[in-house]
């Protein structure tokens, strides 16, 4: 054996060995004050040792030894493996919360292992390795075996492994993978791994498993179990300590997510709640608080949720909201009609919550009640998920509820019947502040006749989902109308489906977007990825096991196609025998110009199985006929099947598309043909006379010196956009128009700006000015077919419209900073004498004089007024009171102000010839 003589890094030392396949990550790099090399091995042997006392961290050093082997005496391929071994001495004692009830010693985690090894190698490799370093004279450090964590095998490259013991007990090592490429162990924690020996209790506490995570921090290990006190249980969810991957892998006890589970389910009084503290595991939390409570008596049932967080981003953000539901039927007020059962409410600051899509909406918890699975009503209810789950679900990191800056909302519900047999419970939800969003919700339950409650038969069921709303973000307008599983009509096995949407797009890049469908769209139309999506329209009837009938229909319309259809089929099962009946109708029309396309057909077969000898033939008669018909001009074509026997022919005109119509025609389709309209800095407060004066007068209206914006846009896309005569932007293509049959077609759109009755070019340094854009329907701006296609998008992407100008305010500058009270204060001086210390007033009543704005215009740039001014500014100096080099300077474009910023005309008075009595000097 032979040693080193001098300190060396751990890279340094592997780079003298010549071994590059390890490549150790930078914080796993210590110094190590002694290295011994063990000579007198078998040809192509090595193994070191090294030790260290412990990082550069002054009192709190984790001892290292380290080892490296390679060998061929391992498995049929060379090995290099190496293990380092860092004691962090970390006892389960020092933790918070529960630290008091673990006896010192009870639970410890003494060592922190990282393994490497150059390829994968099994339990019985590792047994190998362990006797091939016994045999060299080595005894410590050892290899570690693997366990279940990591498939009983060690994987190439590093895995860290912690060592602990319970009661003195060696417990299989805690692996995690370092690797930066593959699978490796989330930074979320993973599922209770359970271990024999455990559960292991210590008074109070109850310790079922471990959990462990990897994130930015190193690696985190998490108790698993209950802490119960004083008939409260608090849940050790986040209860463990981070062993970082630098700076002396040193272990810091952590708290974080610790849950409280609170139950008392003894009546006539039963709770339910849970608290979780939030903190920098959920992405952008700095820290704060969440709870959920439901107390349950046989007359009330209430139910709450609030939260409190300290984001990342420096600012706090709380939510409330709160359910009270009458229970046994009893209701709080309002007569048969209008019966009210419940009322629920909420708010959040600093908050915003997702809004529900209608598939969405029978597990949204603020419709399906807060900690409560949703059930299909006559249907026993499932098993309510527990307090801490709901909580989760509601303002967890996925969840409905979320922290967001100047973001506020407001919820207000009712739950109420109308005559015993219509359950509904509706909630308005209002979020404002970044955005504003308007939703009305809700879920209604319709069943005949009212009594079944009481026992009788239920004859139908009827049950509704509703979402109404308003998105600024998307600038959607849209109402969806659902029936919810459950429905059925005289027979439980008659289940309704169906689904209503209506969705307006009012601006943005889907402006002018719309789609009306009730029960879907035509088999072919491409759908966007932003249409919803209803279900059909219909029922599916199994009045016993062998016969299903099912009916469906849809109708739509978009800015491309109205579509509309449906199927009736019926089908008999019985042993060997089947027999079946179907109809269709699907209908495509292009509308303006009109053009339409109907498919239909009706099929009817029965099929039998034979069976001769061994051998089963399947035997299937089935006699149908399809018809497809278009028009204008009229056409068609029709093919028939009866059994193996098919064959079609035509009719009528072939497919030559919808005829062109004129410019006059085409016109009544467009809305108005442009408009200009002010978008920002408008003046609202303008005084009522002034502005009647400036509508009679067809004036511009007036905006703010602040800065304003405007738009103009018309109803044709153009293909080149003009500004003071001058190409402002010039499109890809030229535009199409359909019903007209035309391309290629030069539409401009042209834009003149005045000032004063002259040509005003925007300086492109001041003013911001840029092409509007929008998608527009290729029913109207799409390029002539003659077939309509249902698969081709509904609108033309990108086309221009308008422009928007924008323009800026003034250039402030910076502003004076605090004003103290000290500065505003005033300093008495001596009474004096001043031209205005007469009281009577003197001269004539200043009136408004109508002229006197024109007079000023006219007067003030004149070469008369510019060398009166002179004079004084002459004599000024004369006095050492000079204004300044730039005080007489031209003043014609402060005249052509005067006209502008002058909305009314000043006082005016005639000046006295002399002064009457002289003013004595001070």
């Amino acid at each position: 054996m032979s040693l080193a003589a001098e300190r060396v890094s751990l890279l340094d030392m592997f780079a003298r060995i010549d071994q590059p396949l390890v490549e150790l990550p930078d914080e796993l790099v210590p110094y190590l004050d002694s290295v011994a090399q063990y000579d007198d091995l078998p040809a192509g042997e090595k193994l070191y040792t090294a030790r260290s006392p412990g990082y550069d961290q002054p009192g709190q050093g984790s001892p290292v030894d380290l080892l490296f082997v390679k060998t061929g005496r391992v498995g049929s391929d060379s090995l290099s493996a190496a293990v380092l071994d860092i004691r962090i001495d970390f006892d389960a004692s020092r933790l918070p919360l529960v630290g008091e009830s673990i006896p010192k010693g009870a639970l410890v985690f003494p060592t922190l292992r990282i393994v490497y090894m150059s390829r994968a190698v099994v339990v019985d490799e590792v047994h190998q390795l362990n006797a091939v370093l016994r045999e060299y004279g080595v005894t410590k450090p050892m290899f570690p075996i693997p366990n279940v964590l990591t498939g009983h095998q060690w994987a190439k490259s590093f895995t860290a492994g912690l060592t602990w013991r319970v009661g003195g007990k060696e417990m299989p090592i805690l692996a995690v993978s370092l690797a930066t490429e593959g699978p490796s162990v989330p930074s979320v924690p993973d599922k209770d791994i359970r271990f024999p020996g455990l559960p292991v209790s210590f008074g109070p506490l109850h310790i079922a498993g471990i959990r462990r995570a990897r994130d930015g921090q190193g690696l985190r290990f998490f108790l698993a179990g209950e802490f119960r006190l004083s008939g409260f249980t608090f849940e050790l969810a986040g209860l463990g300590f981070v062993v970082p991957l630098k700076l002396g892998f040193i272990p810091k006890p952590q708290l974080q997510g610790a849950g409280l589970d609170i139950k008392r389910p003894a009546p006539p009084m039963e709770i339910a709640a849970a608290l979780r503290w939030a903190d920098s595991a959920d992405e952008g939390i700095a820290g704060g608080l969440l709870g959920l409570v439901r107390v349950t008596t046989p007359a009330v049932e209430v139910l709450g949720a609030g939260g409190f967080f300290r984001t990342t981003d420096n600012f706090d953000s709380v939510f409330l909201y709160v359910e009270a539901l009458l229970a046994g039927g009893r209701s709080l007020f309002g007569p048969p009609p209008f019966t009210v059962t419940g009322l629920s409410a909420g708010f959040g600051i600093n908050s915003s919550i997702t809004p529900p899509a209608i598939a969405q909406l029978p597990t949204f918890p603020l419709v399906s009640r807060l900690g409560m699975a949703p059930a299909t009503p006559g249907d026993p209810a499932p098993e309510p998920p527990t307090p801490m789950d709901m909580l989760e679900e509601l303002a967890g990191k996925d969840g409905w509820i979320r922290p967001e800056d100047a973001s506020y909302w407001v919820a207000i519900g009712v739950q109420f019947t109308s005559f015993r047999f219509i359950e509904t419970k509706a909630l308005a939800l209002v979020e404002f502040g970044n955005r504003l969003n308007l939703m009305l919700l809700g879920r209604t339950s319709v069943t005949f006749p009212k009594n079944a409650g009481s026992g009788g038969r239920v004859h139908a069921r009827l049950n509704i989902d509703l979402r109404l709303a308003y998105l600024s973000d998307e600038h959607l307008i849209s109402l969806d109308v659902a029936v919810a599983p459950g429905s059925f009509f005289f027979d439980p096995a008659c289940e309704l489906t169906g689904g209503i949407a209506l969705y307006v797009w009012t601006g943005g890049e889907r402006g002018g977007d719309f789609v009306i469908s009730i029960g879907g769209y035509h088999p072919r139309y491409v759908r966007p990825d932003y249409y919803p999506t209803p279900d059909r329209l219909g029922f599916r009837w199994n009045p016993c096991s062998r016969v299903v009938i099912q009916a469906q229909g849809y109708t739509a319309l978009t800015p491309n196609a109205i579509m509309f259809g449906g199927a009736l089929a019926a089908r008999y099962e019985k042993g060997l025998l089947s027999a079946w009946f179907t109809a269709h109708l699907d209908a495509l029309i292009q509308w303006k110009p009109f053009y339409l396309d109907i498919a239909l057909g009706i099929s009817i077969g029965v099929a039998f199985t034979i069976k001769v000898w061994f051998v089963k033939v399947r035997v299937s008669i089935s006699v149908g006929i399809d018809l497809q018909l278009w028009t204008p001009p009229l056409g068609g074509h029709v093919k028939v099947k009866v059994w193996f026997i098919s064959f079609g022919f035509d009719f009528g005109s072939s497919r030559t598309g919808a005829p062109a119509v004129s410019w006059s025609e085409f016109q009544m389709q467009l809305p108005s043909p442009i408009r200009a309209k002010p978008e920002r800095g408008l003046l609202l407060d303008v005084d009522e006379s002034e502005s009647k004066a400036r509508a009679e007068a067809k004036s511009p209206p007036l905006v703010s010196s602040d800065g304003f914006a405007f738009s103009t846009e018309a109803a044709l896309p153009a293909s080149v956009i003009r500004l003071n005569g001058k190409v402002f932007a010039t499109a890809g293509a030229k535009i199409d128009i359909r019903p007209m049959r035309k391309t290629d077609v030069t539409s401009e759109h042209v834009v003149t700006l005045k000032l004063d009755g002259v040509d005003l070019t925007p300086d492109p340094k001041l003013w911001k000015v840029e092409v509007i854009r929008r998608d527009m329907p290729r029913a109207l701006w799409g390029k002539p077919v003659d077939k309509p296609s249902a698969t081709e998008s509904a609108l033309e992407p990108g086309m221009f419209t308008g422009l928007h100008f924008e323009v800026p305010g003034p250039d402030l500058s910076p502003g004076l900073g605090p004003v103290t009270s000290h500065a505003l204060d005033v300093e008495r001086q001596q009474d004096g004498f001043t031209p205005l210390r007469v009281a009577d007033a003197q001269g004539p009543e200043p009136r408004p004089n109508p002229n006197s704005i024109g007079r000023i215009v006219d007067t003030l740039a004149t070469r008369a007024t510019a060398t009166r001014r002179s004079a004084v500014h002459a004599a000024l100096t004369r006095l050492d009171a000079d204004p300044g080099k730039d005080a007489d300077s031209e003043l014609t474009h402060y005249a052509d102000l005067v006209g502008r910023i002058m909305t009314d005309a000043p006082l005016t008075t005639a000046a006295p010839a002399a002064l009457s009595t002289p003013i004595p000097a001070r």
